[in-house]
């Protein structure tokens, strides 16, 4: 399906029949990273996957960079779609577009799920490297961005061939356009580390054991942190669990959804 959200069109698919469950890719994925975990989500909850602007089959971003775009956008998302306040889980950079929504929207979530997220906002060097790679995408197709963070999305031991071709076909297709937008917005986002109290919705961390890119125990100490907060860590598994184990990454999400009675 798709629409036209704040001057661009969205896509997104939708399957399934239960409370409403919006799951938000990260970087620099779009809605396909969730195809091998969404059949199993879609018995419990009625499940939409959106590429974000910019990603997949959407439109590019209208806005400046910002997380506050991504915000309005899932705003505006789950007004179309009409169901009361919804569940979202956010991959990663997804996460930060939900600490966001969370924020300035409280009453559009009944429940927040952070995968492979993290709160905290980039270090200098780390956002002087990601606008470094904004202006670089100005002039280069963007197959490199593949190639540097591919490495860092498997598990610490390195992940089986099947695996690693899921995960990097997830990515496809690469857009330079959204990349950068979406670099420069993360690039800029704000420290949540010191708000997530005020998040009054149940809260799941759902962490990967062996992910490269969020340490377990930040995915912890998160959690520790949230006013209904919940660890659950997924073994095997890197920054992609829901390709490393759809089914354990489906059941974590389930069980807490039901320990929290949002199903």
């Amino acid at each position: 399906m798709n629409h036209a959200f704040l001057e661009t069109d969205i896509h997104w698919t939708s399957g399934g029949t239960g409370p409403l469950l919006v799951l938000v890719h990260g970087l620099p994925f779009q809605k396909a990273l969730w195809n091998d975990v969404r059949p199993l989500l879609e018995r419990t909850f009625t499940v939409v996957a959106p590429d974000l602007p910019g990603f997949g089959e959407s439109g590019l971003p209208p806005r400046p960079p910002s997380m506050a775009g991504y915000a309005d956008l899932l705003e505006a998302l789950v007004l179309h779609l009409d169901r009361g306040p919804a569940i979202l889980a956010g991959h990663s950079m997804g996460g930060y577009a939900l600490l966001e929504l969370a924020a300035r929207r409280p009453g559009y979530l009944s429940g927040l799920a952070m995968v492979c997220s993290r709160a905290t906002a980039d270090s200098p060097d780390q956002a002087a490297n990601r606008r470094a790679m904004s202006l670089r995408l100005r002039n280069e197709p963007p197959g490199f961005v593949a190639e540097a963070m591919l490495p860092r999305m498997v598990r610490r031991d390195g992940s089986d061939q099947g695996t690693l071709s899921r995960i990097r076909s997830a990515m496809e297709p690469l857009r330079a356009e959204g990349i950068a937008w979406c670099q420069d917005a993360i690039a800029s986002r704000v420290d949540f580390s010191a708000r997530l109290h005020e998040i009054e919705v149940p809260a799941l961390v759902l962490a990967g054991a062996k992910d490269q890119v969020v340490p377990l125990e930040e995915s912890g100490i998160m959690a520790a942190n949230f006013r209904q907060g919940r660890l659950a860590v997924i073994e095997g598994s890197g920054h992609c669990p829901m390709l490393d184990n759809p089914r354990e990454t489906a059941s974590a999400l389930v069980a807490w959804a039901r320990g929290a009675n949002l199903v």
